[in-house]
C-alpha cells in the first residue's frame, strides 16, 4: 500500500499542510523543517502526484474567496491579507466578485464547489442558504461579516457596535449635542450593529433618539452626499454627523462644503473603516478597523478546519477597533 501525506507528517512529526507546504514549495518553511519531511518522504517512498491527490482525495490546494465588490476599498485589503495568508500554506485563492447580485453570488459558489476548492472565505455574503449550501457539500467555510442568522458558522468581524459607540462618545466629549448618523442598509448586521452603537452611546448620557438625525444610505459616496442633504434642510441641523462608512462621509463633507459650511468650523465628521480617511480635507476623523487581520484570521481559520482543527479557534471571532483622530473636528 503506498504511504499517504498523512503518514509522511506522522513520520515527520509536522502537520499535514506543512507536508503540503514543502511539497509545492511554499515559503514560511523554516529548513529544519523541510529536511524532517524530505527525510520522511524518502524514507517511506512517498511519491506525490498534485493531478490524482486533487482528483481522487478532492484535494486542489485551493480555496475560494467571495466578495460583494472589488471596487471598494475594503475588499482589495481583505483579498490581499487571505492571499498571502493562504499562500504560506501552499495554497492558492480563487476570487470571486458577486457585484451585490444574488445569482451572481451563487454561481460564485457553484464554481468555486465544482473546482474542488477545500475552503472558502465568504465576505458579506447576501444570502444566507448559499453559506448553508458550502456546508451541505463540507467545505468549511468561514463569515467576514454579514452572519445573519447563521449560528454555528465561524465569523470574523470588527466590533461594530463599540466602535460606533466610541465614535459618537468621542463626539459627546467634544460637546455635540445634535448628532447626525447615516446608517448602511438595513438588510446589512453590521448596520444595526453601528447604529445600535450610536444609540447606546446617545442613551447613556441622556439623549433620546431623534428619527430627523439619522438618515439610510448603501455605503457610496453620493448616498452620504444626499443624506447630509437632508440634514441641511432641517430647521436646527446637526453639529456632528456619524457616518458608517468612510465614502458616505466623504460625500457627507462634500455636500457640508457645497452649502458653504467648512469643517470642522461648522460641523464635525467621523467616519468608519480608515480608508480614503487622510485624502481628504480636512483629514478625516474615523474609526480604524483591522482588515488586515480580519482577513489573516479567517484564512487560518480555514486552514486551521481543512486540518481537522478548527476546534482552536472559537465560533466567534470580534477584533477590536480604534478611533484615529485627525482634523475633521472640533469642540462646540
Amino acid at each position: 500500500m503506498q504511504p499517504t501525506i498523512k503518514d509522511v507528517a506522522r513520520q515527520a512529526g509536522v502537520s499535514t499542510a506543512t507536508v503540503s507546504r514543502v511539497l509545492n514549495e511554499a515559503i514560511g518553511v523554516s529548513e529544519h523543517t523541510r529536511l524532517r519531511v524530505d527525510q520522511a518522504i524518502s524514507d517511506l517512498g512517498y511519491r506525490y502526484n498534485a493531478l490524482a491527490s486533487s482528483l481522487k482525495k478532492q484535494q486542489s490546494s485551493l480555496i475560494g474567496h467571495i466578495v460583494p465588490s472589488i471596487a471598494g476599498p475594503v475588499a482589495p485589503v481583505l483579498a490581499r491579507a487571505v492571499e498571502e495568508e493562504a499562500q504560506k500554506s501552499g495554497y492558492n485563492v480563487i476570487l470571486c466578485n458577486s457585484s451585490e447580485n444574488v445569482e451572481k453570488e451563487k454561481a460564485n459558489v457553484n464554481v468555486l464547489l465544482e473546482r474542488r476548492v477545500e475552503g472558502i472565505v465568504f465576505t458579506a455574503p447576501m444570502m444566507p442558504e448559499h453559506v448553508k449550501a458550502i456546508k451541505a457539500r463540507n467545505v468549511p467555510v468561514v463569515i467576514i461579516e454579514r452572519r445573519w442568522e447563521l449560528a454555528g458558522f465561524p465569523f470574523v468581524e470588527p466590533d461594530n457596535f463599540k466602535a460606533a459607540y466610541d465614535a459618537v462618545k468621542y463626539l459627546l466629549k467634544l460637546g455635540h449635542k445634535r448628532i447626525a448618523m447615516i446608517v448602511g442598509p438595513p438588510s446589512a448586521i453590521i448596520s444595526k450593529l453601528r447604529m445600535d452603537g450610536y444609540e447606546r452611546a446617545l442613551m447613556d448620557v441622556g439623549l433620546g433618539l431623534d428619527g430627523n438625525l439619522t438618515s439610510e444610505g448603501n455605503y457610496t459616496r453620493v448616498s452620504g452626499y444626499e443624506a447630509m442633504q437632508k440634514f441641511l434642510g432641517l430647521e436646527k441641523r446637526p453639529t456632528a454627523v456619524f457616518a458608517a462608512n468612510d465614502a458616505m462621509a466623504i460625500g457627507a463633507m462634500q455636500a457640508a462644503f457645497d452649502a458653504g459650511l467648512k469643517a470642522p468650523e461648522d460641523i464635525s465628521f467621523v467616519g468608519f473603516d480608515d480608508t480614503y480617511a487622510e485624502l481628504t480635507i480636512p483629514q478625516l476623523t474615523t474609526v480604524h478597523q483591522p482588515l488586515h487581520e480580519i482577513g489573516t484570521l479567517a484564512t487560518k481559520i480555514i486552514m486551521a478546519q481543512m486540518n481537522e482543527s478548527g476546534d482552536q479557534y472559537p465560533l466567534e471571532n470580534v477584533l477590536t477597533c480604534y478611533l484615529k483622530e485627525r482634523s475633521s473636528c472640533a469642540k462646540v
